[in-house]
């Protein structure tokens, strides 16, 4: 439909989601290479959709996520570096859609998981200081994630995660 169409958004935006779902279920098999592939082809069409539509948060939140699929992809495939440039892209994008929308608790999740995502690959080569940093802030949104939703078992977690790592990295 996209290539009979090709300005119609709503096509694209299809073919995107089929990239992220090809990429993700290549990833769930093992395909790693292949499910990078599929989300270079996702991220290239969210980057093309957030371009022409700057102000739709929904294809700002998605070009964010597809940049963390890029980064967790490459950090699997021990590609650091990049990881470490696609997690930088991701926490960009959450940290102006947070600071837009302070009251949207997914943003505030996605800032918090991006900040562990840069403080583990930083922990990884070797820059414990900044992955101190990021860790630090990773449990500040996690405790207050937690505190305004006692109940919701992620955000439970989550703050545990954020103690442990806290704990690892200060350990050293």
């Amino acid at each position: 439909m996209y290539e009979s169409y090709p300005q119609h958004v709503g096509f694209k935006n299809g073919l995107a989601i089929s990239y992220e779902k090809l990429g993700s279920t290549h990833s769930a098999l093992g395909n790693l290479e292949k499910a990078l592939q599929f989300f270079e082809q996702y991220n290239q069409l969210e980057k093309e959709l957030h371009s022409a539509y700057p102000q739709n948060v929904e294809f700002k939140n998605v070009l964010a996520i597809s940049y963390e699929k890029l980064g967790s992809t490459h950090s699997a495939l021990g590609n650091l570096e990049k990881a470490l440039q696609f997690f930088e892209e991701e926490t960009v994008l959450f940290q102006a859609l947070y600071e837009s929308y302070p009251q949207h608790v997914g943003f505030k999740n996605g800032l918090a998981i991006s900040y562990s995502k840069l403080g583990s690959t930083h922990s990884a080569l070797g820059n414990l200081e900044k992955a101190l940093q990021f860790f630090e802030q990773y449990n500040q949104l996690e405790k207050e994630l937690h505190s305004a939703y006692p109940q919701n078992v992620e955000f439970k977690n989550g703050l545990a995660i954020s103690y442990a790592k806290l704990g690892r990295r200060t350990a050293r």
